[in-house]
C-alpha cells in the first residue's frame, strides 16, 4: 500500500513535470519535428496554471514535512521506486491539463489522443525523461529546500510575532494655554508691613 507521504511527495512532481513536459513535445509538433500531422491544440494556456499548482503542492507538503525531510525520516534516500508512481500521475495530469485547457478554449475535446502533445512513443518518451531529470533534481536538493523552507516559516513567524507585541503608538497629550482678557486681582501683601502713617509723615 502506497503512503499518504509518498502520494504527497510524487504528485507536486507529477505536476511539474508535466507542466514542463507539455510545451516541450507541442513545440515539436507544431514546428513538425515529428510530421506533419495535427498533434496539439494549438494551445498552453495550461502551462503556467499547472506548474504554479505544482510549485504550491511542493511548497505545502515541504511545509508540514521539512524537520522530518532532514532528519531523513518522511522519504527514502532513493528516488527510484518512486518514478513509476510519479510518472503515472504525471500522465494523468498531463490528460486532464489537457482536457481542461480544450474544454475552455474550444468548448469540447478536440481529439482523442490530442492530449499527448504529439505521437505516442515521442511524447512517453519526452515525458519520462523530464520526469527523470525533474525527481532526481527535487530528491538530491531536498535538504536544502526543506532547510530554506523552515528559514522561510521562521522567517514569516517573527514577522507576525513583532506584529502582534508591537505596543500602540503613544498619544501625545494637548497643552492648552489658558488665557484671560482681563488681569484678575488679588488681595495680598508683598514684603514687610508698612509703616503707620503717621510715622511716615515724619519721617
Amino acid at each position: 500500500m502506497i503512503s499518504r507521504t509518498r502520494i504527497a511527495f510524487c504528485l507536486p512532481l507529477a505536476v511539474i513535470a508535466a507542466a514542463l513536459a507539455d510545451p516541450i513535445v507541442e513545440f515539436g509538433s507544431n514546428a513538425g519535428l515529428f510530421g506533419h500531422g495535427s498533434f496539439t491544440d494549438r494551445s498552453n494556456l495550461d502551462i503556467v496554471p499547472a506548474l504554479c499548482v505544482g510549485v504550491t503542492f511542493l511548497a505545502v507538503f515541504m511545509v508540514r514535512k521539512a524537520r522530518a525531510v532532514l532528519a531523513g525520516r518522511a522519504l527514502p534516500r532513493g528516488v527510484t521506486g518512486a518514478l513509476p508512481l510519479i510518472f503515472a500521475l504525471q500522465i494523468c495530469t498531463l490528460y486532464a491539463i489537457e482536457t481542461l485547457e480544450q474544454l475552455a478554449v474550444f468548448g469540447h475535446v478536440a481529439g482523442p489522443m490530442t492530449w499527448l502533445g504529439g505521437p505516442l512513443p515521442i511524447s512517453l518518451g519526452i515525458h519520462a525523461l523530464v520526469c527523470l531529470a525533474v525527481s532526481y533534481a527535487v530528491a538530491r536538493s531536498r535538504r536544502q529546500i526543506a532547510a530554506t523552507t523552515l528559514r522561510i516559516v521562521r522567517l514569516v513567524t517573527a514577522i507576525c510575532r513583532l506584529a502582534v507585541r508591537t505596543a500602540p503608538p503613544v498619544i501625545a497629550r494637548r497643552f492648552e494655554i489658558v488665557c484671560h482678557a482681563r488681569q484678575l486681582l488679588v488681595r495680598c501683601a508683598v514684603g514687610e508691613r508698612a509703616p503707620p502713617i503717621v510715622v511716615a509723615n515724619i519721617i
